[in-house]
């Protein structure tokens, strides 16, 4: 399957999560189709380490989405971090 292209103007929300205590901001945009095809998580600390790390995660997760990897694939695939938080909070917008 070829990567999904997004258009340059598509819908997006932003949630807040918590995971130990920290928050972070989680921005989800979607296709035509209204379903979700990226992430981009930031923490409340701008341009700390663990800000580097979810900018990677970040790319990571939404290559795989656009490429055909399922939400619950991923979510499987993945520990107990806030990612999987991310995770979670994507498939119950997919309903």
């Amino acid at each position: 399957m070829a990567r999904e292209i997004l258009p340059n103007r598509r819908m997006s929300v932003t949630h807040t999560a918590e995971h130990e205590g920290m928050q972070y901001s989680v921005t989800v945009g979607y296709n035509d189709n209204a379903k979700p095809r990226e992430v981009f998580i930031r923490s409340v600390k701008p341009g700390s380490q663990i800000d580097e790390i979810l900018d990677d995660a970040s790319v990571v997760v939404s290559l795989a989405i656009q490429n055909g990897v399922t939400i619950p694939e991923l979510r499987r695939s993945i520990g107990t971090g806030v990612v999987c938080k991310v995770l979670d909070l994507m498939e119950a917008q997919i309903g």
